[in-house]
């Protein structure tokens, strides 16, 4: 056996970052460590460090590849090395979370941050790969001032998503509402409502429990709120709904927009989901704050498809009724 192999991946590790610190000091580069073997060997370390759940060392030798990487002028690898340090950077920093040390300072954190701020200078303005990164990075740094012109409808509903969820949790449905409204517009007015049924489906759910919640006078109510919240109480008259439309005396028919034109509630929800939801609607309609409170517990029990964000949404709307019960 060969006494020079590393005894150790630390070992074999500092090995690798001394050819590497070779490489920076070379005046000219045929004298120095050919850069290829040595991003190879970083590369194989990182796999045996993470593979032995040593995060950070496993994240170190990615930057080494991006180093190697950025020597070669190949940025787009570099950026791709730089976001793999950033992700096992931050799955150091759950480890250490998770151990509940004091000395945890978050340093692993902040490294991951500025990986994935050196993966967006390293990334083309109008790329796919930019706009990913500031949207993944976005938990670490919510207001990143950074942004990418990359634009595209399906990156621009799920940003939505995420800000409609996040406006719940801060409890502002008015502006959750909003940004709703905004996804079923964009979906109808591109005529990709076939794309998007689960979302469809999804913001159905949360409009109908926000109005509810916010209970809007019907001069702030939009022509499709109007539609959503009759399409419902008559529902739970039990008429049939393909007979359904809102009267003309209540309900601005004709003034709906043309990408309502095909919009239909309920369209994308089970029977089940349909009927429950006009149960809550009724009952609030009526103002029976104890049916309205029945209906809303059996909707959150039983429906697991719900995610936590429409189960807290419910929870807002008991709390409210309850003061009045």
């Amino acid at each position: 056996m060969d006494n020079s192999y590393p005894k150790s991946l630390v070992d074999h590790y500092l090995k690798v970052s001394a050819k590497l610190k070779k490489i920076e000091k070379a005046m000219f580069k045929r004298f120095g460590p050919n850069v290829s073997e040595v991003m190879d060997d970083y590369a194989r370390l990182a796999i045996k460090f993470e593979e032995a759940g040593i995060f950070q060392y496993a994240a170190m030798c990615q930057l080494g590849v991006a180093k190697c990487e950025n020597y070669l002028q190949n940025s787009m690898s570099e950026c791709q090395a730089l976001l793999k340090a950033a992700r096992l950077f931050l799955r150091a920093h759950e480890e250490m979370e998770s151990l509940l040390l004091r000395s945890n300072r978050h340093e692993y954190r902040e490294t991951a941050l500025h990986c994935f701020t050196q993966a967006i200078d390293k990334s083309p303005d109008d790329s796919v790969i930019k706009a990913a990164i500031i949207r993944e990075m976005s938990p670490l740094q919510p207001h990143y001032e950074g942004t990418s012109s990359f634009n595209s409808p399906a990156h621009r509903i799920y940003e939505l998503e995420l800000a409609t969820e996040q406006s719940v949790m801060n409890r502002d449905f008015l502006t959750a509402l909003q940004q709703l409204d905004d996804i079923v517009d964009n979906i109808y007015e591109r005529k990709k409502q076939n794309l998007y049924q689960e979302v469809l489906s999804k913001s159905e759910i949360y409009r109908v429990l926000l109005l509810v919640a916010l209970t809007l006078p019907p001069a702030r109510q939009t022509p499709a709120h109007i539609k959503l919240i009759e399409f419902y109480t008559q529902l739970a008259e039990f008429q049939q709904e393909d007979d359904i439309c809102p009267s003309p005396s209540q309900s601005p028919c004709k003034n709906v927009p043309q990408l309502y034109a095909s919009w239909r509630p309920g369209l994308f929800l089970t029977q089940s989901q349909k009927y429950a939801l006009a149960e809550i609607v009724l009952a609030w309609h009526l103002s029976k704050p104890r049916d309205l409170r029945v209906a809303l517990q059996e909707f959150r029990h039983n429906f697991s498809s719900l995610n936590d964000t429409q189960r807290y949404l419910i929870n807002c709307i008991l709390e409210k009724v309850d003061t009045k019960c």
